[in-house]
């Protein structure tokens, strides 16, 4: 008879885990965006603002985001995604999600 697997997870690193009220630390969309969006023209009266994604190679402002709101929110209108301020940071840096927060709040980015 074979032995059974041992169903137990190995925990081989700290538990990793976010400081309290993270999400209040993140930086200012505005400011963010603004060092790292190429282009980035003013904000509509709802909080948008167009620029060139980061992503491809963009000669026209695909990229919207929100600089209105605390989440930061942003879409690209060619398929490259959307997502939150954090998500942004993920993919431009190449973060895992944990990364990324810790580098936001951490470097004041």
């Amino acid at each position: 008879m074979m032995p059974r697997p041992n169903r137990r997870k190995v925990v081989t690193e700290r538990a990793v885990r976010l400081p309290i009220r993270w999400r209040d630390r993140l930086p200012d969309p505005a400011t963010y965006y603004a060092a790292h969006v190429a282009s980035l023209g003013r904000a509509t009266a709802d909080g948008w603002a167009r620029g060139c994604c980061p992503f491809h190679e963009d000669r026209n402002a695909s990229l919207s985001v929100h600089v209105g709101d605390a989440r930061g929110g942003w879409r690209c209108f060619t398929g490259c995604g959307h997502g939150d301020l954090v998500a942004f940071h993920c993919r431009l840096h190449g973060l895992d999600f944990i990364a990324a927060v810790r580098d936001l709040i951490g470097s004041g980015r």
